[in-house]
C-alpha cells in the first residue's frame, strides 16, 4: 500500500514542471571541516595510540530554483572528503532530488530511510555517543539512533508531509534492489535487499515556556533471508537556554540478534558564544545463549563559538565496554578530545 501510494504521488507530481520553465538555476558549495587532537588510551587493541590527530570533512553541493507555479524543486550531493587520520577517496555520500510544495516534500535517490529523522542527543563537543576512534576497543558497540535496519543511503523515496498543526510524518520506499539491471544500482545500493519501508511522525507542542517534541519511528527491509525490524523514538524538551533530550532505538537482525541503544543529553547556552553539555549513552547486543554486550559512554563537552562558521570545542569521557565473559576485551578507559570545527 504505502509503495503504491509513493509511486502513484510520484506521477502526480511530475505533471506539475508542465509549463513551468524559469531561469538556470545556481549552485552553492558547503561542507565542514573538523580537526582534532586528544588523548585516548590503547584498550586491548593497538590501532589508536595514546595520543592521536584525526580530522574529518564533507564538501556538499546543493541548488535549489523555484518554478512559476509555487512548486520548488532542488537537489543535494555529499562528498565525504576523508575521516580518522586518514585522507578519504572522495567517496559520495547522501545524493537526491526534491520536490517541496504545499503538498509536502519529496525526496528521490541516495538518502537515509524516514525513520532515521526521528533524531538523536543534542549535545556539544567531539564525543558524544561513540568513543571507538580514541580508544583501543574490542567488540564495543555501535551506539545507533538510526533505525535504518541496514538500508542505509541506498536508493529510495521519501515523502513528508507538510506540518498539519502539531504533527509532522514521513514515509520511505526502498525498491528491491534486484529490480531491473544491476548497471542500475549505486555504488551505494544495499545489494540483497529486498523492498525496504520505513515511517516517521513527530508531535511538537508548547505548556508555557516549554517546547517540546515527540517522534517515533518503524522501518522494515528483506534481506531475502531474513525480514529486520527496528523502532525508534525521541524526546526533545526546551526551557530558555536549557535543552534535554533522550533516544532509544531498538533493532531486531535476525530470530537470535536483537541491538538497543539509548542516550540523553543536557545542554546549557552559557551565553551567545559559550555551551556546555553532558551526555550519557549505551548499547546492548543480546544475543540466544549468549552473555549481552554492553558498551557505555559518559561525555562532557564544550563549545565556544568563534565567529564566522568556526568553534573550538572539547570533550572529556570515559567509554566502558562488558562483554559478559570477563576477557581481557572489557575496558574501562578515558580520554580528552580538543578541536576545531568549520562550517562553510
Amino acid at each position: 500500500m504505502l509503495k503504491s501510494k509513493l509511486l502513484a504521488s510520484t506521477f502526480l507530481i511530475s505533471l506539475t514542471f508542465v509549463n513551468s520553465a524559469v531561469v538556470a538555476s545556481k549552485l552553492k558549495l558547503g561542507g565542514h571541516y573538523n580537526t582534532w587532537i586528544g588523548f585516548g588510551a590503547d584498550g586491548t587493541a593497538e590501532q589508536v595510540n595514546n595520543f592521536d590527530v584525526k580530522h574529518d570533512a564533507t564538501i556538499k553541493f546543493v541548488w535549489r530554483q523555484s518554478l512559476k507555479n509555487g512548486i520548488v524543486v532542488g537537489g543535494r550531493k555529499v562528498m565525504n572528503a576523508g575521516t580518522g587520520n586518514s585522507t578519504g577517496s572522495g567517496t559520495w555520500g547522501q545524493t537526491f532530488f526534491y520536490v517541496l510544495g504545499a503538498f509536502g516534500k519529496f525526496q528521490f535517490g541516495n538518502s537515509s530511510p524516514a525513520a532515521s529523522y526521528v533524531g538523536g542527543i543534542k549535545g556539544v563537543g567531539p564525543i558524544q555517543k561513540n568513543a571507538d576512534a580514541w580508544v583501543g576497543l574490542t567488540n564495543a558497540q555501535s551506539i545507533d539512533n538510526g533505525n535504518d535496519v541496514g538500508m542505509g543511503d541506498a536508493q529510495k523515496i521519501t515523502y513528508f508531509s507538510p506540518k498539519m498543526g502539531p504533527l509532522f510524518v514521513g514515509f520511505s520506499y526502498q525498491p528491491d534492489a534486484s529490480d531491473g539491471n544491476a548497471g542500475d544500482n549505486d555504488d551505494t545500493e544495499i545489494t540483497g535487499n529486498r523492498d525496504g519501508v520505513s515511517a516517521m511522525g513527530k508531535f511538537s507542542g508548547k505548556a508555557g515556556r516549554i517546547i517540546y517534541s515527540v517522534a517515533t519511528g518503524y522501518s522494515q527491509v528483506n534481506t531475502g533471508t531474513v525480514t529486520k525490524n527496528g523502532w525508534n523514538m525521541n524526546l526533545t524538551v526546551e526551557r530558555g537556554h536549557t535543552t534535554f533530550t533522550f533516544f532509544r532505538a531498538e533493532e531486531d537482525n535476525d530470530s537470535n540478534t536483537e541491538d538497543t541503544a539509548f542516550g540523553a543529553a543536557v545542554k546549557v547556552m552559557l551565553n551567545k558564544s559559550d555551551t556546555m553539555s553532558i551526555q550519557y549513552c549505551g548499547a546492548t547486543r543480546s544475543e540466544i545463549l549468549l552473555p549481552d554486550k554492553n558498551t557505555i559512554v559518559t561525555s562532557a563537552g564544550y563549545s565556544k563559538n568563534l565567529g564566522g562558521g568556526i568553534k573550538l570545542e572539547g570533550s572529556i569521557f570515559n567509554v566502558g565496554v562488558d562483554n559478559g565473559s570477563g576477557n581481557s576485551d572489557n575496558v574501562n578507559e578515558n580520554g580528552i578530545v580538543l578541536g576545531l570545527k568549520v562550517k562553510f
